[in-house]
């Protein structure tokens, strides 16, 4: 007795029964981890994208107190220093989070698995490279990690836009500084060579989100084929369903029968699929980050 496949809705009632072969069972089958996996994707990247705002919206929420305020006792400039220090360590946590999980999604997806991993590393290989900022920030997650916190000064207040009748500017600045390193053994001596005196962590940090921005557009591309077939198979069956049901399938499932024996079954919905799409739009490339600030004036 060979086993049967069909689409139905998962519900106390009768409902019509629509047959398919054990291939587009199959597909329907394959198709759920693939969208999965690139929802996880997704997913870490717009945790990664959240901690950087969270970075840039509490310097300038800083750089506002400040102006209103005129913070100038030293657990003012504690605050200061440890809501950075937190911004800071979390943003670098979701990028490790983002980048140590990258190539298993990517490679459950596709086949040629070598191929692939060989493809992502470079990816990697090619903005460390290219970037001291991202070869920095890379060893100060390492640093973070295991040995100390990553924001040594802080500078806020105002400055003149013009002595004559100008704006009182107020920002604040916070970085790393080398001397601090030098006294970790376990910081990576190369990057230390290289390094000034002071790193602007502000600076360093959209220069690093940015990096990681172009390997994510990457690693969408290098899915684009095997995500929209797999989404185009499950429409295809709600489709198939609904013309003869006449109604939204709600809780439609394929199966796999032997005899009266349900061996498998796979849900047919996009609903969470439709949350991808909608990080894929909200979160496009960040060409230029480096080179970009807000400015309430």
């Amino acid at each position: 007795m060979s086993n049967r496949y069909i689409l139905t809705i998962a519900a106390l009632g009768r409902f019509p029964e629509l047959k398919v072969d054990k291939d587009r069972y199959e597909r329907l089958k394959a198709s759920k981890p693939i969208l999965s996996h690139a929802l996880a994707i997704e997913e870490k990247y717009e945790i990664l994208i959240s901690n950087f705002q969270e970075l840039e919206r509490d310097a300038i929420n800083i750089s506002v107190s400040e102006m209103v305020r005129n913070h100038i006792e030293y657990k003012d400039f504690f605050d200061v220093q440890l809501t950075l220090n937190i911004r800071l360590v979390n943003l670098l946590t979701a990028i490790r989070l983002y980048t140590d999980q990258l190539s298993s999604h990517i490679c459950a997806c596709l086949s040629s698995k070598d191929d692939t991993k060989a493809e992502i590393k470079k990816l990697f290989a090619t903005e460390y490279d290219s970037s001291f900022d991202y070869r920095f920030m890379e060893a100060l997650r390492n640093y973070v990690q295991h040995s100390g916190i990553p924001v040594h000064k802080i500078s806020t207040g105002g400055e003149w836009t013009d002595i004559n009748d100008g704006l009182l500017e107020y920002s604040i600045y916070f970085g790393t500084k080398r001397e601090k390193l030098l006294l970790d053994d376990g910081f990576k001596k190369q990057v230390l060579e290289e390094m000034p005196e002071e790193v602007n962590l502000r600076s360093a940090s959209r220069s690093y989100v940015e990096a990681i921005s172009r390997i994510h557009k990457h690693a969408r591309e290098m899915l684009d084929k095997v995500v929209k077939s797999s989404r185009l198979e499950i429409e295809r069956a709600i489709q198939d369903y609904t013309e003869a049901y006449k109604e939204e399938p709600l809780g439609l499932y394929a199966y796999e029968y032997h005899g009266k024996q349900k061996i498998d079954e796979v849900s047919i919905l996009l609903k969470w699929d439709d949350i991808r799409q909608e990080l894929v739009r909200r979160n496009s490339e960040l060409i230029k980050l480096r080179k970009r600030y807000v400015t309430s004036e």
